[in-house]
């Protein structure tokens, strides 16, 4: 008996010692294996957080319609090993590749790491003329036909100074926002969001389409931002997330100037980890780091609202997020995309 349990003492140390071995061998590679990770510019400063706290991560910036470009037509090497960027980007990718009788990249879709809000910050005197003229709740269908009025805002209540309607949002060929605010205001003229490529061809969606982006002005960075520097003349209105509108707006000195407006219904931009299919050991390894408790700090120090953790200054707590991202579908968006290159020819 007592050779049966020396036996299998020994037999347990052995199994004991692999397993130890088999996880310091496994922790080596880890601490020394380059985690490539692809963040879209919204996610440029939580990004660089996780940089700064892991060595093993090598970060590339970059706008997600550039991304996604560059990733649809793709045969060898990604590049990456993750994609932290805004739903849906990385499906939009693979039903491009399907299309083109290419493979998919990325494993399927992981949790929704961060959420924030699709907001529009509007200069008061200008939110108060909004709120007048449709009907005490500012949306994308009254802000399109605003924009689209001959005369600007004398002609639908506010001053003849203030020139036209002045909106800005970034771009949706390059900018994840920008596509997203796109999807948001195209939901919003049509009253819901289960849109087929077919709804675009209505002729008052395009004509109403059309003068929206008209009053779009060009910005070279953040519209908000370059609204907040130059004052009235540039924009009136400027459409983004609250994570950047809230911190921006709480540390500007003319943010007590500005009214924050959640447009009805509301969306959201949800932020994921695309992990591409193949070789586990890195994507794994990225998805421990993003996912975890420091991507979680870095993400909600940066204005996204992350569960569990406590919201950035100038960041509510309300309204309450959807049970979904109010969005249509990645088909519809990359439809979209494809429509504002013909209305804007840019």
């Amino acid at each position: 008996m007592r050779r049966v349990l020396a036996v299998v003492a020994a037999a347990a140390m052995v199994v004991g010692s692999l397993a130890l071995r088999s996880r310091l061998d496994r922790d080596e590679v880890e601490s020394s294996q380059v985690l490539r990770l692809t963040c879209a510019t919204e996610l440029k400063l939580p990004c660089e957080a996780m940089e700064s706290g892991d060595a093993r991560i090598e970060l590339t910036i970059e706008a997600a319609g550039t991304t996604a470009d560059r990733l649809a037509t793709t045969e060898g090497d990604l590049g990456l090993d993750g994609w932290l960027t805004t739903a849906p980007w990385p499906v939009i990718v693979d039903q491009q590749r399907q299309a083109t009788s290419l493979p998919p990249l990325f494993a399927a879709p992981g949790p929704t790491i961060a959420r924030s809000p699709l907001v529009l910050a509007v200069w008061k005197d200008r939110a108060g003329v909004l709120n007048s003229r449709c009907g005490g709740s500012v949306g994308w269908k009254c802000l399109g036909e605003a924009a689209g009025t001959p005369g600007g805002w004398k002609t639908i209540g506010g001053q003849e100074s203030w020139g036209p309607v002045k909106l800005g949002h970034a771009p949706p060929a390059s900018d994840g926002i920008g596509l997203l605010v796109l999807g948001q205001a195209a939901g919003g003229w049509f009253g819901r969001t289960d849109l087929a490529s077919i709804d675009l061809e209505d002729e008052g969606f395009q004509g109403w389409f059309a003068n929206l982006e008209r009053a779009v002005r060009a910005s070279a960075g953040s519209p908000l931002e370059t609204m907040l520097v130059t004052g009235r003349s540039t924009y009136d209105a400027a459409a983004t997330t609250e994570a950047e509108a809230g911190p921006l707006l709480s540390r500007s000195a003319r943010g007590s100037e500005v009214d924050l407006l959640y447009p009805s219904p509301m969306a959201t931009a949800d932020v994921v980890l695309a992990s591409p299919t193949g070789d586990a050991d890195a994507p794994a390894a990225l998805r421990r780091e993003v996912q975890g408790s420091d991507g979680a700090e870095a993400l909600a120090a940066a204005g996204w609202r992350v569960p569990g953790q406590e919201p950035a200054d100038g960041v509510p707590d309300t309204p309450a997020l959807p049970d979904n991202s109010g969005l249509p579908s990645p088909g519809l968006l990359d439809a979209l995309r494809t429509r504002w290159h013909e209305v804007t020819g840019k």
